[in-house]
C-alpha cells in the first residue's frame, strides 16, 4: 500500500485537476474538506506546495481511489457537473487570457491549410466566454480600514486635556 507521503505533488495536482474537470471546484473541495479557492489555487499552480494537512487530504483521497479501483478522477461520482472554467487554464487577468487565445489562433491563421473551417467561429466563441467568466469572478472583499482613533484632546482644538490627579 502506498503511503500518502510518497505521492509526488505534481501527481496530486494532476489528480485534483482531473477531479475539477470531471465535476467542479466546489465538489472537489468538498471531497478533500477544503475551500474551493484553495483547490483552484493549487490546481492552477499558484500554490506550489500545499500545507501538509491539505496534501495529506488530497493524497488520502488519491490512495483511496487507487485502492478501490476508481483511481481515475472520472470514476468519482459528482453530484453536480459543470464545465471547467477557462480561468483555470488561462492566465489572469482577462487581458492576458484574451491575448493568449488570440496568439493560439494567430498560429492557425499562419497555417490555414491545416486549420479546420470553424476555427474563426471557435475563436469568437472563446473570446466571448472568457470575458463572461472573468466578469463573473468576484474578488474577495478587502478588510475595511478603520480610521485611527483620535484622543479627545485631538478632536477639539479648544478642549484642554484633563489634569491628572
Amino acid at each position: 500500500m502506498l503511503s500518502w507521503r510518497e505521492i509526488p505533488v505534481d501527481e496530486l495536482r494532476g489528480f485534483l485537476a482531473e477531479l475539477v474537470r470531471d465535476s467542479n471546484l466546489r465538489e472537489t473541495a468538498r471531497l478533500i474538506g477544503r475551500g474551493r479557492e484553495q483547490v483552484r489555487k493549487f490546481v492552477s499552480g499558484e500554490i506550489e506546495n500545499p500545507h501538509p494537512t491539505t496534501r495529506q487530504a488530497i493524497a488520502k483521497l488519491y490512495v483511496q481511489r487507487q485502492a478501490t479501483g476508481t483511481g481515475l478522477a472520472r470514476d468519482v461520482h459528482a453530484t453536480a457537473t459543470t464545465r471547467t472554467p477557462l480561468r483555470l487554464v488561462l492566465p489572469r487577468p482577462v487581458e492576458k487570457a484574451t491575448a493568449e487565445i488570440r496568439a493560439v489562433f494567430d498560429v492557425l491563421r499562419r497555417h490555414p491549410d491545416e486549420a479546420p473551417e470553424s476555427f474563426s467561429a471557435i475563436e469568437k466563441w472563446l473570446l466571448t466566454h472568457i470575458k463572461d467568466e472573468y466578469a463573473v469572478e468576484v474578488p474577495y472583499a478587502q478588510a475595511r480600514q478603520r480610521k485611527p482613533r483620535k484622543s479627545k484632546a485631538d478632536g477639539d482644538p479648544d478642549r484642554k486635556p484633563k489634569p491628572k490627579p
